[in-house]
């Protein structure tokens, strides 16, 4: 394809329509209007573009030249700020004060000056187009002093006339220096490595859509990537935007790919991580967003779960059938089927009579219990008292006045809809404080009846049943307004903006600022999971207890884990956990897993015995199916996979002082618990595209085999300098680089990176009995004969013990005299830990004593 072809920027609509095509000012090609060659039909002119410098200098003041719907903003302003040396803010916004566009409410940190200095990482420019447009372009300074030599990282200048900044649509188009690019979410796609050519647009949006493997976009709203470039420095950009949006990759030239970004509202608010190593660029995103919450250490068990024990005989099945085969489990978890008609604050008095007591037994013998609490609450029942108090405090999402479509429902303000329980619901509105208030009493008093430990919040889009289908009883939106459809509807599910969820147009409120819903949709799960986690502190007496939310945005790792929804028993979903562990990690979501063994369909033996080896290493490791399905908890199957299942769970259960370690580390310096072999071997273009292994922190890298009837594992090793042992053995990998290893069924590879030293415990039926036993080491030594690691020890479930200094951190070290140091770097927390075993891999010569 030629470069004229190339240099095409799409309008995004209209693309087989000549006269709305003009009409737009856009450019209409009927040489290949019927071509299946890709080319674009109707682009955007190269000489109209919506910045234009004044006299041709550079200035903030910008004049927009071009709209596609007539409702543009005719003056923007760019403003750059710094923060340290390795982070930079590009925000670009309507010049004029007087017309205050909506902005993300969710707190950030960003200490900020409006200077560049010459030790700035990041140098950002204002470049002139032959059509007297303003480019954008950020570099990376590589030298004292900049230098047109710089690598550039983010560039608008190809495409200025694509930047365009309308009321509801506003659109960047930059280039690439590599096509190493990760993250974007939260959406499904076939490998962590996005692939830059496949022209298709990914929707971003809060959906209660299950994951199909068909380009989808799903529960949350990510919009951060990180780039890896060809000399393996990497940066990181967060387009800070919680509006409707979507992006599409698409190829320049042979050096050059593209990312066009589209939102439907907000501002373009753009943040800027110089890295170098992907490591560094996580830790900069979180200076930012807030750093990962510490989950207890319970809460890296096993866990247990499923929709439809639907009775506490089922329930009390599974959990006896996991103990008594000697698998360990911390955690059994309830889903709706135990509320009562699936009402919140609920349980069935009938098909779970003795629910508290099982739990207290649960609490007797070192288990836990974890509770799910949907957003929606039933408004039709006599006496319900959460919907009561929350009326009484006019807590639930409203119509605008006079806006009411619902049949027979037009004198009431509340935003009805359908969703588990049997009536008509109400959705709370979290950003309002007295629904905070509310929240927390519901949440404490039903506490007193059920003693759960930590809660699981669900359907928090939110969904929303049937909305716009015929039935009169359903939610109907308006389809003859703005918000509810947008002149630009972006490559989301469904034919309407509202389809599974609440109207657009709906109105919240924090108590000063009232917002529409069209602009923080994608903040519903977000808003939920700070009040819950509120509440879950409140209940707890000190304890640290967790919050797992479904739906997620920027900073909600700081209040709590993530799930990636509902997947499916098929071979391809065991991919896409991976996929999964990966990017939520590059998003600041470290505690996250999938539904092991598959939430939908029936699971087969081998499918479940090679997911519940990957769930091992999921940081949340729960397994987890659908109502109406057979059983998959891990101790169903036949005497040969249960055998397997429980050497995987006590696998995890050696390697948790490490995993907690490393969970530790990211809760106060940032960064990632589980990464990819690109984030730690970036130097290494063989490692750029591996989605098939990965690894926990530098140390521990594993490698399951997702594929059915497989029983070889095929893998890269980075070769030397570096050493690798097998972690079961202790033999050293001789060959290095591509290599393919047995992989028997009830096996998954693991190797251990030389120079680590790795704390592992001997396993018990549950973590409190497991910390009572002595800590061992693992020292895998290096091509020096030396190696370093560390521990971080406290009592495993208060809050913010690193705060209050209550804990310890040792720091081991093998020198090549073989002697071994262990440092208390910090010694708070009286404990009995003792040390084990001490296994040292690589030793140059057996030792004589």
């Amino acid at each position: 394809m030629s470069l004229t072809f190339l240099t095409r920027i799409d309008s995004g609509f209209d693309n087989s329509n000549q006269t709305a095509c003009e009409a737009r000012g856009c450019i209409w090609d009927s040489s290949v209007a019927n071509s299946t060659s890709g080319i674009v039909t109707c682009y955007v002119p190269k000489s109209k573009g919506p910045i234009t410098s004044k006299n041709g200098k550079n200035t903030d003041a910008t004049s927009d030249e071009f709209s596609l719907f007539n409702n543009d903003i005719e003056q923007l302003n760019v403003l750059l700020t710094v923060s340290g040396t390795n982070m930079v803010r590009m925000t670009i916004t309507d010049a004029n004060t007087d017309n205050q566009r909506y902005e993300v409410p969710v707190p950030i940190t960003w200490s900020a000056t409006t200077s560049q200095s010459q030790q700035q990482n990041l140098r950002f420019e204002l470049t002139q187009t032959q059509y007297n447009q303003t480019g954008l372009r950020v570099r990376r300074q590589t030298g004292s002093k900049s230098s047109d030599n710089d690598p550039i990282l983010f560039d608008t200048t190809y495409f200025a006339e694509g930047l365009i900044y309308d009321n509801q649509f506003l659109q960047i188009i930059t280039t690439f220096p590599s096509n190493n690019v990760y993250g974007f979410g939260e959406n499904t796609h076939p490998s962590f490595r996005h692939n830059l050519t496949d022209g298709i647009r990914y929707g971003i949006f809060a959906r209660d859509q299950l994951p199909l493997g068909q380009n989808e976009n799903l529960y949350g709203t990510h919009p951060f990537y990180m780039c890896i470039e060809n000399d393996g420095n990497a940066f990181g950009v967060l387009i800070f935007n919680s509006n409707a949006q979507d992006y599409e990759f698409s190829q320049f030239n042979a050096t050059k790919a593209l990312l066009t970004y589209r939102t439907i509202g907000g501002i373009l608010d753009l943040f800027f991580f110089a890295g170098p190593t992907p490591e560094e660029v996580i830790q900069q995103y979180q200076m930012v967003i807030g750093q990962p919450y510490m989950p207890p250490y319970w809460g890296l068990g096993f866990q247990l779960c499923r929709f439809g024990y639907n009775s506490l005989t089922n329930m009390m099945a599974a959990w006896n059938r996991t103990i008594s085969n000697g698998i360990p489990l911390d955690v059994q978890w309830g889903d709706i089927d135990t509320f009562d008609n699936q009402r919140d604050f609920t349980y069935d008095p009938v098909n779970y009579a003795g629910l508290p007591q099982f739990i207290d037994h649960l609490h007797d013998i070192g288990m836990k219990f974890v509770t799910i609490l949907d957003p929606a609450i039933d408004s039709q029942h006599p006496n319900y008292s959460a919907f009561v108090l929350g009326e009484q405090h006019n807590i639930w999402i409203k119509w605008p006045v006079n806006e009411n479509l619902q049949f027979n429902e037009t004198g009431n303000q509340n935003m009805l809809g359908n969703v588990w329980p049997p009536g008509k619901v109400v959705f709370p509105d979290f950003f309002y404080p007295p629904t905070k208030s509310w929240w927390l009493n519901q949440i404490v008093t039903w506490h007193n009846t059920l003693n759960f430990d930590a809660i699981w919040i669900d359907m928090n889009e939110p969904s929303n049943f049937d909305t716009n289908l015929i039935q009169q009883w359903n939610l109907h939106c308006p389809t003859d307004e703005q918000w509810d459809v947008p002149p630009y509807h972006p490559a989301i599910w469904g034919s309407v903006m509202s389809d599974k969820t609440i109207c657009m147009l709906a109105l919240q409120t924090d108590g000063n600022t009232t917002y529409r819903h069209y602009d923080i949709h994608n903040l519903f799960g977000w808003s939920q999971t700070v009040a819950t986690l509120l509440a879950a502190r409140a209940l707890s007496l000190g304890r640290r207890s967790f919050v797992v939310s479904r739906s997620t945005f920027p900073s909600s790792g700081v209040y709590a884990g993530h799930w990636t929804g509902d997947n499916s028993a098929l071979w391809p979903f065991v991919k896409y956990n991976i996929i999964g562990l990966l990017e939520f990690n590059l998003f600041g979501i470290p505690y996250i897993g999938a539904d092991i063994c598959g939430f939908n369909l029936n699971t087969t033996e081998e499918l479940c015995q090679r997911w519940m080896q990957l769930g091992a290493f999921n940081p949340f490791f729960r397994n987890h199916n659908s109502n109406g399905l057979i059983d998959q908890d891990p101790g169903v199957f036949s005497p040969s996979v249960v055998a397997s299942n429980r050497k995987a769970v006590i696998l995890r259960y050696t390697l948790i002082p490490y995993l907690y370690t490393l969970f530790y580390n990211v809760h106060v310096n940032g960064g990632t618990v589980v990464r990819s072999m690109a984030h730690e071997y970036s130097q290494d273009s063989n490692c750029w595209g591996l989605d098939e292994q990965f690894l926990w922190g530098s140390s521990l890298l594993i490698a399951p085999v997702i594929y059915e009837n497989q029983t070889m594992k095929n893998l890269y090793l980075p070769p030397s300098p570096v050493r690798w042992y097998d972690y079961y053995t202790g033999q050293e990998q001789t060959k290095l680089g591509n290599i393919t290893v047995d992989a028997p069924l009830d096996y998954i590879p693991l190797f251990v990176k030389g120079g680590s030293i790795i704390p592992t415990q001997q396993y018990a039926l549950n973590t409190n009995l497991s910390r009572q036993n002595p800590v061992s080491l693992l020292i895998a030594l290096d091509q020096n004969q030396t190696a370093s690691g560390s521990l971080f020890w406290d009592d495993g479930d208060s809050v913010d013990t690193y705060v209050n200094q209550n804990y310890n951190l040792f720091q081991f070290s093998y020198t090549s005299n073989s002697t071994i140091t262990i440092t208390a770097v910090a010694y708070y927390y009286q404990t009995p830990l003792v040390l084990g075993q001490i296994q040292v891999y690589g030793l140059a010569a057996q030792p004589t004593q």
